[in-house]
């Protein structure tokens, strides 16, 4: 780890599942297949979940929350939730205007 500490790299999760998703829209494009459609579509929702958690709850969970109060950590958590709910339908929709042909 960069830090010394362990634990995970900020916004490894989101790129990996970026790589994918190209990997995945090439493959589509190629095939043109439904089962590559779909599991795009579960990727790309994944992918704004994991978005979402990177960007706005990452800070209150390091360290098991040490650093943030118990009205802080539930703050993050809600800012999370709504954010997840539109990164989510941003992704999808995203992936489904690529998709488009």
């Amino acid at each position: 780890m960069p830090n010394g500490h362990g634990g995970h790299v900020r916004f490894f999760s989101v790129g990996v599942l970026v790589i994918i998703l190209a990997v995945n829209l090439v493959a589509y494009n190629k095939s043109g297949e439904a089962w590559v459609l779909y599991a795009g579509y579960a990727l790309s929702a994944l992918l704004g979940e994991r978005f979402a958690h990177h960007l706005h709850r990452w800070s209150s969970e390091e360290y098991d929350g040490a650093y943030y109060s118990d009205a802080e950590k539930a703050g993050a958590r809600k800012i999370y939730i709504v954010a997840a709910i539109l990164y989510v339908i941003g992704a999808v929709v995203t992936w489904n205007f690529l998709t488009t042909k």
